[in-house]
């Protein structure tokens, strides 16, 4: 007996025939979705060890949906026949939208994350009816724990604090058997999107409706040679929806030196001391190892462009925002006429990433040719995760000072954007859109 026919949550919500294990990008039927025993007895899995609770295939139900382990405990939690990961449950019934993160080392990914996931909490509240929030906190706690420490920061905002860099390995990765082979898999951070009583478009709820599932790895991970088949953690970047690639100016001497103004940032003024974290690999060439790890696992031909929309994200923009010749940087939203909710500017976004791309063409060509030349749709979109820069910390243990950043100075600049234009480009919207006639 099936877990699909036999659970109860079928009559109220449409459950998908098939779905993709965010984990290990398994399709598989969903009566055969595995449970998690919650029975204290059951513990030990064949694929995730000793301490983890048993999966097993149900037969018997709660009227409200619960499989019963077989110690008659109610389970609630979903995991993949494949990998034996935990699934969220809205991927059962919800479209789903996947995004990845992708960059070399210390080009502001985790901060970037961060504020991106904050701001898209309040905005889509505030601004177009629409509640975005945790698929699961548990799966989500380091993101919770970023989001708290960099724009909560304890009992004081005032007292700076540093967001800890994403580590090769750690709890943003979970090990299990596949094939028999110890296999590490990515972590995916996953949300739900839903309109709120307010959302002015009814007809309109279960298209807008969906489960989004994203991913940030370690920037060590986009290496040549780091990804293989006992650690394919990058190998979301042929299954996501779209592809958020960081690029970060402070760390190109190129910016640094067109920068004619003095900018009070260490990132970009090495005379200010600190230790500023730089990645020891050209970014384009990380943008080139992404794209051919993308054509590899998509089967593509050399001279094919990847379809997956690419958009470049331009970090730390507060720190070379005089590069920019953009006449206003205000957020790309605009409360709609006739309807009580914003409408994403489209236009707006395309026309500051001409902008944008006139300037990398000055400055970094290689950068634009390799994406240009290998991807159907390209953006460019300036951001900043915090919106003001770092300040130097004390010597730690070993003599260095970090760069830290206090929370009640934080105030993030179109962080929201990459996330609002690649649902845009990949035909999933979640907001009102307006575009060229």
């Amino acid at each position: 007996m099936s877990a699909t026919n036999t659970n109860s949550e079928s009559s109220s919500m449409k459950i998908k025939p098939q779905i993709s294990c965010p984990h290990c990008w398994y399709e598989f039927p969903t009566d055969k979705i595995l449970f998690i025993s919650e029975s204290p007895d059951l513990i030990g899995d064949s694929k995730l060890g000793d301490s983890d609770q048993l999966r097993f295939l149900p037969y018997r139900f709660s009227i409200g949906g619960a499989a019963f382990d077989s110690h008659g405990v109610a389970c609630h939690k979903l995991a993949c026949p494949n990998c034996h990961l935990q699934i969220p449950r809205p991927l059962l019934h919800m479209s789903s939208f996947f995004i990845s993160i992708a960059g070399a080392p210390a080009v502001g990914k985790s901060y970037f994350f961060a504020s991106m996931i904050w701001q898209l909490r309040k905005t889509m509240t505030r601004d177009f009816s629409m509640n975005f929030t945790d698929a699961d906190p548990t799966l989500n706690k380091r993101i919770r724990e970023y989001e708290m420490k960099q724009f909560m920061g304890g009992d004081d905002p005032n007292a700076p604090v540093a967001i800890e860099k994403t580590d090769i390995q750690g709890d943003i990765y979970n090990n299990t058997l596949i094939g028999g082979h110890l296999t590490s898999l990515a972590q995916p951070f996953s949300f739900t999107i839903s309109p709120l009583p307010t959302y002015p478009f009814p007809k309109q709820v279960t298209n807008v409706t969906q489960a989004v599932c994203m991913y940030d790895n370690a920037g060590e991970s986009f290496l040549p040679g780091a990804d293989n088949a006992s650690q394919p953690v990058t190998r979301h970047l042929a299954t996501s929806d779209a592809i958020l690639f960081l690029f970060d100016p402070t760390q190109d001497s190129r910016f640094k030196n067109a920068c004619k103004k003095t900018v009070n940032d260490p990132q970009m003024n090495a005379s200010m001391g600190g230790d500023v974290r730089r990645s020891k690999v050209n970014q384009s060439t990380v943008l080139t190892e992404i794209i051919t790890r993308i054509k590899t696992q998509s089967h593509l031909a050399a001279d094919e462009k990847i379809k997956t929309p690419i958009i470049i994200v331009l970090t730390k923009y507060d720190a070379w925002n005089q590069l920019a010749d953009f006449p206003t940087y205000n957020n790309p939203w605009l409360r709609a006429k006739k309807i009580p909710t914003s409408v994403y500017d489209v236009n707006c976004v395309n026309e500051y990433s001409q902008i944008l791309r006139k300037l990398l063409l000055d400055l970094i060509p290689d950068l634009v040719g390799t994406a240009e030349a290998n991807a159907e749709k390209v953006t460019y979109i300036a951001v900043s995760a915090t919106g003001t820069p770092p300040e130097i910390g004390m010597p730690d243990n070993d003599g260095k000072r970090p760069l830290l950043y206090r929370p009640a100075n934080i105030k993030p600049v179109w962080v929201e954007v990459p996330f609002f234009h690649a649902q845009t480009l990949a035909g999933k919207y979640c907001v009102p859109v307006v575009t060229k006639s």
